[in-house]
């Protein structure tokens, strides 16, 4: 076995043997070239992979795109017995141009591999060439990835929409991102961009501003008056998806593509879950929720409103009445209890973060008062206190019993929070609530000091002896988490629960104990974001598709890749920092913002997103970080 830079130390092939899958012989990739089988044609490695690199050039810039198709043309006739030795040098020649002079990862870095193998192989090359051998093409397995998108939950082929926005493409561009997820404006405008966290222009500049682009190209559909239309070949299949939030959704859009009938069960008296009464309007607008859930409720979905699953149905009843599959996506909207004294006394001016948010989006009856402390660090307790501020308290005040750094919420959102009036006490946690009368009149808190890291990575919070005091304050909303109402499995026992309170799951098809019941989002992980739970739907309606179908599952190549680049590194933000010679470039658009006290006196929109000049602008800054990874197995 030979191995060639540092990807074979980092490959965990079990995971393909676990998988039923033949043994893994070769591996060329961003980083190089790992060999597990010198019997492998390395002629035939590097025609395969420059063949797929020159799939990826754009055309923009000439090494790549002449040089890519040069080399492959020389490989070609190399594997044809149509070359010289001279063909070799030529071969190294481009490689070698296309990564001094390429502007993108694509000719920057993606020739490596071919030009290892030339290095270290190159007697292989001369014998191949003097023996005018015909080389058989071998069977291989292609990714293709970038750090954008494997940071993105869902996977969105983030290069290529930007790409079709820089060239003034912006209805393919949307097209572009609904191949993965139905809900581009939302995510436009709520999404916590793990993927910009993972863009390598930061290691220039700035990261590009990925979701204020995708949000650009949805409003231009939207308030273009643009009417999709849909080529939908109906199957007469029902399938029953409970709840509507975004993995509900999402589940719901992809099987009515395929050509089934999702019929939508929602408790509440409107669509959207969380997006709806869990996010803020000024965050995002009834105006585009209306919009997107139209979008994707127009491809022909049915939805049945106030109707909650074991109280007015069963899941055996579904069955009975025809359905062939059951999605459980019924959201975390309960507020997580914490043993805090008075919690559970009813008082006046007491709320649960989720609660508090559901009666304001709702409409209805909230009261509010002088000063109101929220407990929790999470991106629910941001809402909530810069909700409190619009509904018109004086003082409103975090309290979060870890330092800012351990804060799970979004910085851009602690900031926004802190340019609006809110307060924050750190290393202060609520022992208990002061009540007079049936109403809120204060807390009593403790200090904290930090200890150890727990088995979250964040250092554990210890109570300073003898530092409790009093707060006042005559509202009190405690956001320290939610979980799921799952007592609608009670007439179902083959649905299992796990002891995080959601519903247990196969890890990759996402079907309980109960054949044809599958299950999603936070139901299924505890609270998670919009964009991994439209991940969750999506992943379920391919394999409610795949069980419908065939009975059974069968576990893919894109599934065992996801495990593998995880291995290998793509995740790894040092690594990518690593890549030498980053094109120079400009610092990020900023869209147009709300002066605060304008935003602070109403739930109006109060971020406005981009221009078409600044969407096209910020699009042209994308470096196509587009990695390729080829996989040879044996024969």
């Amino acid at each position: 076995m030979k191995i060639i830079d540092k990807i074979g130390s980092k490959l965990d092939l079990s995971v393909f043997e676990r998988s039923g899958h033949k043994k893994i012989t070769s591996v060329l990739n961003w980083n190089g070239v790992a060999l597990l089988d010198d019997n492998d044609n390395k002629v035939d490695l590097a025609r395969c992979y420059m063949r797929e690199l020159q799939k990826l050039s754009c055309g923009v810039c000439i090494p790549c795109r002449i040089g890519t198709s040069v080399a492959s043309e020389i490989l070609e006739n190399i594997c044809g017995g149509k070359a010289d030795i001279s063909d070799i040098d030529r071969l190294a020649q481009q490689c070698g141009w296309i990564l001094s002079a390429s502007k993108c990862t694509v000719g920057s870095i993606g020739p490596k591999a071919v030009m290892e193998l030339i290095e270290n192989f190159r007697e292989e090359f001369v014998d191949v060439i003097t023996a005018k051998e015909i080389i058989p093409e071998s069977k291989y397995i292609v990714k293709v990835t970038a750090p954008c998108i494997n940071g993105c939950p869902s996977k969105l082929d983030i290069p290529n929409w930007i790409e079709r926005v820089r060239d003034g493409r912006y209805e393919d561009a949307l097209e572009s991102a609904r191949r993965n997820t139905p809900l581009a404006a939302i995510l436009g405008r709520s999404c916590f961009h793990p993927c910009q966290d993972n863009c390598r222009r930061a290691n220039v500049d700035e990261p590009i501003q990925i979701c204020l682009i995708r949000r650009f190209a949805a409003d231009n559909e939207f308030y273009s008056g643009i009417k999709p239309v849909f080529d939908i070949k109906d199957n007469g299949i029902k399938i029953a998806v409970i709840g509507s939030g975004p993995a509900g959704l999402s589940c719901a859009y992809y099987l009515r593509l395929m050509g089934y009938s999702p019929v939508i069960f929602e408790a509440l008296p409107v669509l959207g879950g969380m997006m709806t009464v869990g996010i803020p309007r000024y965050r995002l607008t009834q105006e585009i929720l209306d919009k997107e859930i139209g979008y994707i409720l127009s491809t022909g979905i049915d939805y049945k409103l106030n109707k909650r699953l074991g109280a007015d149905f069963g899941i055996n009843d579904l069955f009975n009445d025809g359905f062939q599959a059951v999605y459980l996506a019924v959201g975390a909207h309960k507020g997580q209890n914490i043993g805090l004294p008075g919690e559970n006394d009813n008082l006046k001016g007491f709320y649960e973060g989720v609660r508090f948010l559901r009666d304001v989006a709702l409409g209805n009856k909230v009261e509010t008062g002088r000063k109101i402390i929220i407990e929790g660090g999470g991106n629910v307790a941001m809402d909530c206190c810069r909700t409190a501020v619009r509904l018109g308290y004086k003082e409103v005040v975090v309290a979060y019993r870890r330092a800012r750094e351990q804060m799970p919420a979004a910085p851009y959102e602690i900031d926004t929070a802190i340019k609006e009036g809110v307060k924050f006490e750190f290393l202060t946690n609520p022992v208990s609530i002061i009540q007079e009368n049936g109403k809120v009149k204060g807390l009593r808190c403790v200090k904290m000091k930090l200890g150890d890291p727990d088995s979250s990575g964040r250092r554990s919070p210890v109570e300073i002896p003898g530092s409790e005091f009093d707060i006042d304050c005559d509202s009190f909303i405690m956001a320290v988490g939610q979980i799921s109402e799952l007592d609608f499995l009670k007439d179902t026992p083959d649905v299992k629960t796990t002891k995080w309170k959601t519903i247990a799951v196969d890890e990759y098809t996402h079907m309980t104990d109960m054949p044809g019941v599958f299950a999603g989002g936070d139901a299924m992980t505890g609270p998670i974001s919009i964009v991994d739970s439209n991940r969750d739907g999506k992943n379920a309606a391919r394999r409610i598709d795949e069980y419908i179908r065939t009975g059974a599952f069968n576990i893919t190549d894109d599934d065992i890749f996801e495990k593998l680049l995880m291995k290998i590194g793509v995740y790894d933000k040092k690594e990518i920092i690593d890549y030498p010679d980053l094109p120079a470039g400009n610092p990020a658009a900023k869209q147009v913002e709300e002066p605060v006290e304008k935003r602070v006196a109403d739930f109006s929109e109060a971020e406005k997103g981009f221009t078409s000049d600044d969407a096209v602008y910020e699009a042209v800054r994308c470096m196509r970080c587009y990695m390729l990874m080829l996989v040879k197995f044996e024969d």
